[in-house]
């Protein structure tokens, strides 16, 4: 029989569980600004050195390829440039940008754009992926693709578009990002469904360009289905596409800072702002995290 003791004890703990839990929802930070009016957006890129972003728009779903797709120009301060910048995709994903080139991945294909004048100067087809998904640049130029469902990672060098890590070693790598001159990759977990849940879930790892092995990031393990990469300072940043969660990583620990809301697709950082792609809400929420993670 319960004593009046435990249930005292019982009932301070529910208390304190719902203080926290409220006090969660509390710490979401504030969204600097919102946009609406995308067609699936599944990628936001800042310009590294100029006030524009980038957004791709699948525009229909996830892996159709319809010729819909587009990429979006914004500036900075959430207005749009062009909405149609650059057409003729089919579901394009993830982007990364140099000093002339915006490198899309869509499904099977690179396109590389020129972002000065606009338009698709090449596009390379990866014969045997399924869906092309992130992109990463290494300090040499050389670029780097992730193979979501049909698994491991592809390289753009000397103007070749070829398989680099097979399937076997990445069955769904998604987040690529450069951080420190290490190649680091999010995963979406292993066991893939149907719905896109995962038997297990996913974490982040190192990829040696040298060896191509892999190490898992102690600490950031069975987080979830990732999607985007990136960071702020010495903060990774990392959210899981299925239920919105966004974690910051530092010192071998990581720590749930919000909710971005279901299906938030590949994020990405300048300064202290975070950009959200909300995939079918078909908006982007930009969070401005300086505060946030300076208590972390």
């Amino acid at each position: 029989m319960t004593t009046s003791v435990q249930r005292n004890l019982l009932a301070t703990c529910i208390a304190v569980l719902i203080t926290s839990h409220n006090s969660a929802i509390a710490d979401t930070p504030d969204i600097s600004w919102s946009l609406s009016g995308f067609d699936e957006p599944e990628s936001v890129l800042p310009h590294p050195t100029k006030p524009l972003l980038y957004v791709s728009n699948i525009n229909g779903t996830p892996v159709e390829l319809n010729g819909k797709g587009y990429i979006s120009l914004l500036a900075d301060d959430g207005t749009f440039i062009r909405h149609v910048w650059v057409n003729g995709m089919d579901a394009p994903k993830g982007m990364a940008i140099d000093e002339k080139f915006l490198y899309v991945a869509d499904m099977k294909r690179l396109h590389i754009i020129d972002h000065e004048k606009a338009e698709i100067v090449k596009t390379l087809t990866a014969e045997n992926s399924v869906m092309l998904n992130d992109i990463a640049i290494d300090n040499k130029g050389d670029v780097y693709i992730s193979d979501m469902l049909g698994g491991g990672l592809y390289r753009y060098s000397n103007d070749q578009l070829t398989p680099w890590i097979s399937s076997d070693k990445i069955p769904h790598p998604n987040g690529l990002f450069f951080h420190n001159n290490e190649l680091l990759m999010a995963t979406w977990g292993e066991g893939l469904k149907d719905d896109f849940s995962t038997s297990e879930l996913g974490g982040l790892f190192t990829v040696n360009t040298n060896d191509k092995s892999l190490t898992p990031i102690k600490g950031a393990q069975t987080l979830g289905n990732l999607d985007g990469l990136a960071a702020i300072n010495d903060h990774l940043v990392v959210n899981d596409w299925m239920n919105g969660n966004v974690f910051s990583y530092k010192d071998q620990t990581s720590t749930l800072l919000f909710n971005a809301g279901k299906h938030a697709a590949d994020i990405s950082t300048k300064g202290s702002n975070l950009y959200v792609p909300v995939m079918f809400s078909k908006r982007i929420d930009v969070y401005d995290l300086k505060q946030k993670l300076s208590r972390k």
